[in-house]
C-alpha cells in the first residue's frame, strides 16, 4: 500500500509538470512582430508587469495537461515509468549507495560541498547575476538572474505544495524505512522534530538548482562547456543529498526533471529575443529589427 500511494501522487505530480517540447528545444520567436508597448506572447496572453507575468507562468504550470500534446505523452509517460520503479526500488537502492560510502571516503568528503551548493547558494547565484548586470549595465546578465528567480520561485512553490500532500519520509527518519503520510501529514511536520518524517518528496534541493542550472545553460549555450559544467553541478549536488541522508533516488529524478521543466518554460516565455525580419513599404524594401521582452 504503501508503494501504491507513492505512485498514486507521481501520477498526478507528472500530470501537472510544466509541458515542454520533447525534443528539448525552446521555441523560436523569430516570426514574431517587432516589439510594441506590450507584446502578444505565443499563446496571445499581453506581456504585462513583472509580477503579472510570474503569476501567468505559474498558472501555467498548473494547467499544464492540457497544453501536454503527442510525443509529449511519451515522454511523461516514460518519466512516471521510469519513476515508479525507483519508488518501489528506493530502500535497495539507497541501501547499495550507503554500502558504497561506506566503502569510498571519498564520497564523504565531498558529499557536504555539493549538497551544501542546492540550499542558499542559487539564490545568491541568481543574485550576483542581477548585481553584475547593474553594475556593469549588462543585459544578458541581469536577464539571466530575473529568469532564474522566476524559475526557482516557482519551483519552489511546487515542490512545498508536493511535499505536503505527499508527506513521505527522508532516509534518515527509521534508519532508511520508506514511508508516505500522505495529506495526513500535512500539518503534522509542524510538530517539534516530525520535520523529516514528512518532507522527502520531491527533493527541493534538487529543483532548486535544476532550475538554475537550465536557465544559466540555454542563456550561455554557444559554449558547449557551460550546460555540461551547470548539468554537472546540479546532478552531483542532486545525487549528494542521497548520501547525506535527505533524499531517495526517485526524489532527485523528479526533481531534476521538474527544475528542467520550470526553467525551460521560463525561458522560452520570458527571455528577450532581438528579432530581424524583411519588411516591405511602397517606398520600398528594408530591414526591421526589434528586441522583443
Amino acid at each position: 500500500m504503501n508503494k501504491i500511494c507513492g505512485a498514486l501522487f507521481l501520477s498526478i505530480l507528472l500530470l501537472f509538470a510544466p509541458a515542454v517540447p520533447a525534443d528539448g528545444s525552446v521555441t523560436s520567436r523569430e516570426k514574431d512582430p517587432p516589439c510594441a508597448e506590450k507584446e502578444d506572447d505565443e499563446d496571445g496572453e499581453k506581456r504585462g508587469s513583472p509580477v503579472g507575468n510570474v503569476l501567468a507562468d505559474h498558472g501555467r504550470i498548473w494547467t499544464s495537461p492540457t497544453r501536454i500534446r503527442g510525443s509529449q505523452w511519451l515522454v511523461w509517460g516514460g518519466v512516471a515509468l521510469t519513476t515508479g520503479i525507483l519508488i518501489a526500488n528506493d530502500e535497495a537502492i539507497y541501501r547499495d549507495i550507503k554500502r558504497f560510502q561506506e566503502n569510498n571516503e571519498w564520497v564523504d568528503r565531498a558529499s557536504p560541498f555539493f549538497s551544501g551548493l542546492c540550499q542558499g547558494y542559487p539564490f545568491t547565484v541568481a543574485g550576483s547575476f542581477l548585481l553584475g548586470g547593474w553594475l556593469f549595465k549588462d543585459k544578458k546578465l541581469l536577464e539571466t538572474g530575473s529568469l532564474a528567480l522566476q524559475a526557482m520561485v516557482h519551483s519552489f512553490v511546487v515542490v512545498q505544495a508536493v511535499k505536503h500532500l505527499t508527506g513521505r519520509q527522508r532516509p534518515s527518519w527509521e534508519d532508511g524505512r520508506d514511508h508516505w503520510a500522505g495529506p495526513a501529514g500535512f500539518l503534522s511536520r509542524y510538530e517539534d522534530g516530525q520535520w523529516a518524517r514528512y518532507d522527502a518528496f520531491f527533493s527541493g534541493h534538487t529543483v532548486t538548482i535544476w532550475s538554475l542550472a537550465t536557465v544559466i545553460a540555454h542563456q550561455y549555450n554557444r559554449s558547449p562547456l557551460v550546460p555540461v559544467l551547470c548539468y554537472g553541478v546540479a546532478s552531483l549536488g542532486g545525487l549528494a543529498t542521497i548520501t547525506e541522508d535527505l533524499h531517495w533516488i526517485s526524489d532527485v529524478l523528479i526533481g531534476a526533471v521538474v527544475g528542467y521543466a520550470i526553467g525551460r518554460m521560463v525561458v522560452k516565455r520570458r527571455s528577450r529575443h532581438w528579432n530581424v525580419q524583411p519588411v516591405v513599404s511602397r517606398n520600398g524594401v528594408g530591414v526591421g529589427i526589434g528586441y522583443v521582452f
